[in-house]
C-alpha cells in the first residue's frame, strides 16, 4: 500500500473510530452468514421431500427385496442431496469472495478515500481549537527535572521540620514538667521516670487573688507564700553543706589532695616506667617522657651535688692532674 493510501486509511480510521476495512469485512461476513442459512434451508427442504418427487424411481414395496431396494434408493437420494448442497455452498462462497473483493477495491477507490486535492486541508472535529504553536511555558525535560529536585528538597525539609517539631515538643514538655506539681497517685516503681518539678512552687499562689490595683501588696503576698517552699529547700541543702565542709564531698576530684585510685595507679606506673628507662635503659627523657636525641630540646634533668662531684673526680683522673691549657694562657 502506497503512502497516500496509508494516509487515507489513517485519516478515515481516526474519523470513523474504526478501520475502513472493517466495514467491508462486516458486509462480507453478513452475506456469508446469509448464504449459509440459505444452503441450510435448501438442504432441509430437499431432505424433507419425497425421493420420488426429486426424480428417483422407487419400486412398489410388495416384497422384501423391493423394500430393500427402496431403502437403498432413499439412502442414495440423501447422499446425492448432501453432495449437491455442499457443491452449492462451495459455489456460493467462491462467487461471494470474488465479487466482494471487487466491491472492496471499488469502495476503497471511490467511497472510502479522500481526494488528493483536499487531503492536506481536512480538519477533523476533535482538532478544533487546538494550537500547534510551541508554547514557551510548556513543560520540558529541564523544567520537569528541576521540579523533581524541588520536590525532593521539599520532602527533606519537611522531614527535618517534623524532627525539629518533635524535638521542640519534647523540650516544651520537659519545661512544663518543671512547673507541674507531681501527681499524688503516681506509683514509685513506674518505668517512665518523670522530671522532678523543681519550679512547681511558683505555681502555688496560695490565697493571692492577683489584684492589679495593689501590685506591692500582691508581690508581698506572693513572697510570703513562697517562704515555706524556700524553707524546705534550705533544710535539704543544709546537710549537704555540712558534708562538703567536712570533706566528705571531695570524691571524684582530681586535685593533689583528692585523687581516685585509678589516677594514683596511672601516676605510679608512669613514674616507675620513667625511672626504669632512665636508670636501666640509659635513656634521657624529658618532662613529658619524650626521648632526647642529643640535640637541644629544652633543659634536662637537674644533677645533684654528689653527681657533680663524681664528674669532677672523673675529669681529674682522666687529665692526670695536669692543668687546663686554658688556665696556662
Amino acid at each position: 500500500m502506497s503512502a497516500p493510501a496509508n494516509s487515507d486509511v489513517t485519516l478515515l480510521t481516526e474519523h470513523f473510530s474504526y478501520r475502513p476495512a472493517a466495514l467491508i469485512d462486516d458486509i462480507v461476513n453478513s452475506i456469508i452468514t446469509l448464504s449459509f442459512k440459505a444452503t441450510e434451508a435448501v438442504e432441509k427442504g430437499l431432505l424433507a421431500a419425497n425421493p420420488s418427487d426429486l426424480g428417483f424411481k422407487i419400486p412398489p414395496q410388495t416384497t422384501p427385496e423391493a423394500q430393500e431396494a427402496a431403502k437403498a434408493i432413499a439412502d442414495a437420494a440423501k447422499h446425492e442431496i448432501e453432495n449437491g448442497v455442499h457443491q452449492l455452498e462451495t459455489l456460493l462462497e467462491t462467487k461471494i469472495d470474488k465479487n466482494f473483493d471487487r466491491l472492496e477495491l471499488w469502495a476503497f477507490r471511490n467511497i472510502l478515500s479522500v481526494p488528493p486535492e483536499v487531503r492536506d486541508w481536512v480538519r477533523l472535529s476533535h482538532y478544533e481549537g487546538l494550537s500547534f504553536v510551541e508554547d514557551k511555558d510548556a513543560p520540558n525535560t529541564e523544567t520537569v527535572t528541576m521540579q523533581r529536585k524541588k520536590l525532593r528538597e521539599t520532602q527533606k525539609l519537611h522531614s527535618l521540620l517534623l524532627a525539629e517539631t518533635a524535638k521542640n515538643e519534647a523540650t516544651i514538655a520537659e519545661l512544663k514538667s518543671l512547673l507541674l506539681t507531681p501527681r499524688p497517685n503516681q506509683e514509685p516503681d513506674t518505668e517512665a521516670q518523670e522530671t522532678y518539678p523543681a519550679f512547681a512552687f511558683l505555681q502555688n499562689k496560695g490565697d493571692i487573688t492577683g489584684d492589679v490595683s495593689h501590685p506591692v501588696t500582691t508581690t508581698a503576698s506572693f513572697a510570703i507564700s513562697q517562704l515555706p517552699a524556700l524553707k524546705s529547700l534550705f533544710e535539704n541543702l543544709k546537710p549537704r553543706l555540712d558534708e562538703l565542709a567536712n570533706g566528705n564531698g571531695k570524691q571524684g576530684l582530681l586535685g593533689e589532695e583528692e585523687k581516685t585510685w585509678r589516677k594514683e595507679r596511672l601516676e605510679f606506673i608512669e613514674k616507675e616506667t620513667k625511672r626504669h628507662l632512665e636508670n636501666v635503659r640509659g635513656l634521657e627523657l624529658g618532662e613529658m617522657g619524650e626521648v632526647r636525641d642529643g640535640e637541644w630540646q629544652g633543659k634536662g634533668r637537674k644533677l645533684g651535688k654528689g653527681e657533680v662531684e663524681d664528674l669532677e673526680r672523673v675529669v681529674g683522673m682522666v687529665g692526670g692532674g695536669e692543668g687546663d691549657p686554658m688556665d696556662e694562657d
